[in-house]
């Protein structure tokens, strides 16, 4: 299959400050429909990967290595890009919904208005057809009453609903690519079912790509074809997710499915109900 996304020997360093790279000879690819799960304990450099892959690292973050897009106009060497040519790969070919939706949304923008600018930018609608479209991406991501949450600011709606837009603002642009990041984590746990069906369902029904990043193993083994395990920057172990959770190589891994399985015997067996709010 066509790599969609190739990272390659990936670093992340801290400008300045002596040490081992945050993140550390970092390679993964990502093929055309498949869905990738990244796992590891907090501090592995997951979300730091996920940041360099979006050439979102703030200064004096700096990454080494290639990132590699491939767009309808050829591949995009994420790092040395410039700026212009990022803003057109950002939202068609790559888009990405973050842990807390509060630090990724505008505050100052009524939700309509954030949802209308990559609709304009990238797919170039305007008037009658913009407001259309605008309410249609919140009625796709299951959101009641969208005319509603359009008019409103995001201290206005609930975390689930605010999570539900950040999905909505991910996918306006029809990307190839979807990069969720902890998607929810902020959650309560009464509504993290309902998003992760979400996620799952607009990445089948639209034949996308996916990057799911996650501590959690349980959650990345129902979404993931194939897992990377990373712990202190580095990789520890890739491969299909049934394999490495059946017979994982590397001691990390191990200890990973093994604690996985002994919190799964402690608690008792009673499905999320999904409910969305």
């Amino acid at each position: 299959m066509t790599a969609l996304l190739s990272v390659d020997s990936l670093g992340v360093h801290l400008d300045g400050v002596a040490g081992a790279p945050l993140v550390d000879d970092v390679s993964f690819e990502v093929a055309e429909g498949e869905r990738l799960g990244v796992i590891g304990e907090s501090g592995s450099g997951k979300s730091l990967t996920a940041l360099a892959v979006l050439r979102l690292l703030a200064h004096p973050l700096r990454a080494t290595g290639s990132i590699r897009l491939a767009t309808g106009e050829g591949d995009v060497e994420v790092i040395g890009a410039r700026q212009r040519r990022l803003d057109g790969v950002r939202g068609s070919t790559v888009g990405a919904v973050f842990q807390e939706p509060l630090a990724s949304l505008d505050p100052l923008m009524r939700i309509g208005a954030q949802l209308a600018w990559p609709l304009r930018r990238h797919r170039g609608l305007r008037g009658d057809a913009l407001r259309r479209a605008v309410l249609d991406a919140l009625a796709e991501v299951q959101l009641a009453a969208p005319e509603r949450i359009a008019r409103s600011f995001i201290h206005e709606v609930s975390g689930g609903q605010r999570q539900r837009v950040a999905i909505a603002l991910a996918l306006a642009a029809q990307p190839r690519l979807l990069i969720a990041d902890e998607p929810t984590t902020a959650l309560d746990v009464t509504v993290q079912a309902g998003v992760l069906e979400l996620i799952q369902s607009s990445v089948a029904e639209r034949g996308m790509s996916l990057v799911f990043i996650s501590h959690d193993l349980p959650v990345v083994a129902g979404i993931a074809d194939r897992v990377v395990v990373m712990r202190a920057g580095r990789v520890v172990e890739t491969g299909e997710t049934r394999q490495l959770l059946s017979a994982p190589r590397e001691g990390y891994t191990r200890t990973l499915v093994a604690a996985s399985r002994a919190l799964d015997d402690l608690l008792p067996a009673a499905p999320l109900d999904g409910g969305r709010v």
